[in-house]
């Protein structure tokens, strides 16, 4: 969530810029394109200045897993955790109009890929029923091809310098889901089946519920960045997202790991 309110704040400085002098939407765009690349090229160090980690690839070395909601209960660990691909996006539209403080964006995420160790019990209650999946084992999840789109409004006080987001647009489709988890209900065909029940489901999930992920990450996303933004100037922002002292940014050499 720091990495996309430091994004939204390079995009109001960019537009900011303009106050007092003719306005160049192309401009702003191809600036704010520019600043995307730079964070892309920074993400394998993580943005220290923003407390944010390395993010290609996010590591978790060991996690506990409880959690019990009305539709599921999981218990277990994961170990080893690694999340590839988020620095492998294109741009595929970027403009922004900075008399409307209004963002259209499109990204594509060519494979976003999870590498992990696990040792799982997940318990699935639906309609009175409960469905037992006990599992240990290596596991690799992929999303291939995901696009998303859409736009977002903002609003920049010319004399406070508050951002706060009043809106918020995020469409995603996947191109392919891949599921290679082993030890779900055991090896052989019965675990192939279930990986190939596990993509079609994820796939569908997202691609025929586009209208309520909308809504479901608009509602809890902007009170949240917000709430974020009420405690961050822009200049504090800035300042982290460069990842070094009097705003030079220094040259990202990714941490060794062992695993």
């Amino acid at each position: 969530m720091k990495y996309f309110v430091a994004l939204l704040a390079f995009v109001a400085v960019a537009s900011a810029g303009t106050v007092g002098v003719p306005i160049d939407n192309h401009s702003i765009a191809s600036t704010v394109v520019d600043l995307i690349e730079g964070l892309k090229e920074q993400m394998p160090c993580g943005f220290t200045g923003l407390g944010i980690p390395p993010l290609a690839p996010l590591r978790i070395d060991h996690k506990n897993i409880d959690i019990d909601t009305e539709a599921i209960k999981a218990e277990g660990t994961i170990d080893h955790f690694r999340l590839n691909g988020l620095n492998e996006f294109d741009i595929d539209e970027m403009k922004i109009n900075a008399l409307t403080s209004k963002v259209t964006y499109k990204f594509t995420f060519r494979d976003v890929n999870v590498d992990t160790q696990y040792d799982l019990k997940v318990l699935l209650k639906k309609y009175g029923f409960t469905i037992n999946l006990i599992g240990a084992g290596h596991a690799k999840f992929a999303i291939k091809d995901m696009v998303i789109w859409g736009t977002l409004k903002y609003s920049l006080g010319v004399i406070s310098g508050n951002l706060k987001l009043k809106s918020l647009e995020v469409r995603t489709h996947l191109g392919e889901v891949d599921s290679e988890i082993e030890g779900i209900l055991g090896d052989g065909t019965i675990n192939e089946k279930m990986n190939e029940y596990l993509a079609e489901a994820v796939e569908l999930a997202i691609n025929e519920n586009e209208d309520l992920i909308t809504d479901t990450i608009e509602s809890i996303a902007l009170p949240v960045v917000n709430n974020i933004l009420d405690d961050v100037s822009i200049a504090d922002v800035i300042a982290g997202g460069t990842g070094g002292e009097g705003g030079e940014k220094e040259v990202c050499i990714p941490p060794e790991f062992d695993w």
